[in-house]
C-alpha cells in the first residue's frame, strides 16, 4: 500500500473514530471541578459555565479531528492531545491537553487551557483570544465509571521530571556544539510558603563544561514572585529563531543566527499580569550578572553554507547590576486581528553595584490581520536603543539569516543599536489540507540595520521575497535591492503556524 493510500487511510479512520468516540462517550463520561482558589479566574469561569450548560463531551485520548467533521457542543480534552481541523460550534477547555489548530479549522466559542499548551494557526478561525492558564498547576483524574475530576492549583506538593524523564530538548550551537540538559521540578502545592522549583543541570559537549541554575517562584493568582540564578550561556538574539530551529541551522549547514556569552547570575522578578481578552503584564527585576566572552570551538556541522559558521562576539568581562521594567500587552482586535506589544527598559549604575553604567530601552510589535478568503497580513517590529553612553557587548543584538535579514550572512549586522521591521502577505493555497501538507504563497519586505555610535553606520539592509510554505518547511528567494540586487535562496522553518 502506498504511502498516500496509508495516509487516507489513517484519516478516515480517525475521523471514524473520533465519531464513534462521541457517540459513545457523550452519555457515559461526566467531569467535575474542585476550585482550590489559586486558579486563573477566566479559566475557572470558562470551565464551569461548560460544566453548568451539560452539553460536552470528553476526549481521553488523543484525537484528530478532521476536515468537514462538526461537533455540536463544547469539548474538553483531559490529559491528550487534540489536532483540530475541522469545527467545534461551543466552547472547548483543555486540561494538561495539547492543542493544534491547524488552517481552515474553526471554534465558535471560548477556548482555555488548563495545563499544556494551545499552538494556533493564523489561518484557523478562533471565536475569541484563548484563555492561557497553561502556567497554572490544574490536574486532571480519572475516577470510576467514567467520571473525571478537574482540580485547579491546591493539591498536593509533588516532585516532576519534564521532557522525557527529565532529559529536555537538545541543543547545537558553534560555541558549545551539543548541550544537553536534564530538569528537576518540584510543584508546592497547597503550601502557600513554599515556592514551586525548577532546576536544570547543561553539559556543553565541545567545551566539556557543566552549567547550571535553580529557579524559586511563588504564584499567587496570575501574579508571582521568581527568585533566579546560576551559571548559564545567554544570547539576546533568541527572537530571530527557537532554540529548535538554530540548532537545526547550526548542526546542518552551519547557520547559527546568535551571538553568546557566558553568564554567572542572580535575579529577583515580579511580574504581574492583568485582563482575559486583552492581556497586560508588567513586570520588575533586579538582577546581577557576570558575564565572560566565549569563543568558537569549531564545531561539526552536515554542510558549510555561506563560508561556514561566523565568529562569536567578545563581551566586557565585567559585573553588572541593573533594574529592569517590561510591559506587555496581548489583544484580540475584533475576533480576528491580533496585536502583541512589548516594551523594555534596564538601567545600570556603577556607582550602586557592578562595574557598568548604561539605560537600554527596547520594544517589539507583531500585528497580524485577515483580510479575505483566509489570506493574511502580517507586521513585524523589532528595536533596541541605548542612552548616550552606550553598552556592552552582551546587550548588543545581531541581524542576518534566516529570521531576520536573508541576504546578510548570520550575525553580519551587530551593536547596542537595532531595529527591524518586516511586513508579510500570506496566502493559502490549499486551506483545506492538514498542517503537514498545507501550502502557502507569500511575499515579504524586510529591512533593519544594527550599529554602535561612533563606528562607521553602514546602510540600512533591504529584503523583498517571494516565498512558499509546505508543512512547517519554507523556501525563498531574497532580493536586496541597495546591493546590486543581491540575491540568496533560502530554505528554514516556517515558524509561524
Amino acid at each position: 500500500m502506498s504511502g498516500c493510500w496509508r495516509r487516507a487511510l489513517a484519516t478516515a479512520l480517525l475521523g471514524l473514530g473520533l465519531t464513534l468516540g462521541f457517540m459513545s462517550d457523550a452519555a457515559a463520561q461526566t467531569v467535575e471541578f474542585e476550585s482550590r482558589g489559586r486558579g486563573l479566574p477566566a479559566a475557572d469561569q470558562a470551565l464551569k459555565r461548560v460544566l453548568e450548560g451539560g452539553n460536552y463531551r470528553v476526549l481521553v485520548r488523543d484525537t484528530v479531528l478532521v476536515a468537514g467533521e462538526v461537533v455540536d457542543g463544547d469539548v474538553i480534552v483531559m490529559r491528550a492531545t487534540l489536532r483540530l481541523e475541522g469545527r467545534i460550534n461551543g466552547d472547548l477547555i483543555g486540561v494538561q491537553s495539547d492543542i493544534f489548530t491547524r488552517p481552515g479549522s474553526r471554534i465558535d466559542g471560548t477556548v482555555a487551557v488548563l495545563g499544556g499548551g494551545f499552538y494556533g494557526s493564523s489561518l484557523a478561525d478562533v471565536g475569541s483570544r484563548p484563555i492561557d492558564a497553561a502556567a497554572f498547576a490544574y490536574i486532571a483524574e480519572e475516577r470510576e465509571g467514567g467520571r473525571y475530576l478537574v482540580r485547579a492549583p491546591g493539591a498536593d506538593a509533588r516532585l516532576r521530571l519534564p521532557g522525557l524523564y527529565g532529559l529536555l530538548m537538545p541543543q547545537y550551537d558553534r560555541v558549545n556544539a551539543l548541550t544537553l540538559e536534564v530538569g528537576l521540578d518540584y510543584e508546592r502545592g497547597a503550601s502557600l510558603l513554599l515556592p514551586d522549583g525548577r532546576a536544570r543541570l547543561r553539559y556543553r559537549s565541545v567545551r566539556t563544561d557543566v552549567d547550571g541554575d535553580l529557579e524559586l517562584r511563588w504564584p499567587f493568582g496570575r501574579h508571582s514572585l521568581s527568585l533566579r540564578g546560576g551559571l548559564t550561556v545567554r544570547s539576546n538574539d533568541r527572537w530571530i529563531n527557537s532554540d529548535l530551529e538554530n540548532s537545526i541551522y547550526a548542526f546542518v549547514a552551519a547557520i547559527d543566527t546568535r551571538n553568546y556569552y557566558e553568564a554567572g547570575f542572580g535575579e529577583a522578578e515580579l511580574r504581574l499580569e492583568y485582563g482575559t481578552q486583552a492581556r497586560w503584564s508588567l513586570g520588575l527585576l533586579l538582577g546581577w550578572e557576570r558575564a565572560r566572552t566565549l569563543t568558537n570551538r569549531s564545531p561539526f556541522s552536515l554542510f558549510s553554507s555561506r563560508g561556514g559558521f561566523q565568529e562569536n562576539l567578545p563581551v566586557s568581562k565585567a559585573d553588572a547590576g541593573s533594574v529592569g521594567l517590561t510591559g506587555g500587552l496581548s489583544s484580540w482586535i475584533g475576533n480576528s486581528a491580533r496585536l502583541d506589544v512589548e516594551v523594555s527598559v534596564e538601567h545600570a549604575d556603577r556607582d550602586v553595584a557592578g562595574d557598568l553604567s548604561f539605560t537600554l530601552f527596547g520594544g517589539a510589535l507583531s500585528l497580524e490581520i485577515p483580510t479575505w478568503a483566509g489570506q493574511q497580513l502580517v507586521l513585524e517590529g523589532r528595536s533596541q536603543v541605548p542612552n548616550d553612553a552606550g553598552t556592552p557587548a552582551q546587550r548588543w543584538r545581531a541581524l542576518g539569516g534566516w529570521g531576520s535579514l536573508p541576504t546578510l550572512r548570520p550575525v553580519e549586522r551587530a551593536g547596542d543599536r537595532m531595529w527591524w521591521g518586516a511586513a508579510s502577505y500570506r496566502i493559502p493555497l490549499r486551506r483545506e489540507a492538514s498542517y503537514l501538507t498545507r501550502v502557502l504563497l507569500w511575499v515579504q519586505y524586510a529591512a533593519g540595520n544594527a550599529w554602535v555610535e561612533g563606528q562607521d553606520r553602514l546602510p540600512t539592509i533591504h529584503n523583498l521575497a517571494v516565498g512558499t510554505t509546505l508543512g512547517p518547511l519554507a523556501a525563498a528567494v531574497y532580493t536586496d535591492p541597495g546591493s546590486d540586487f543581491k540575491t540568496v535562496f533560502a530554505l528554514g522553518i516556517d515558524s509561524r503556524k
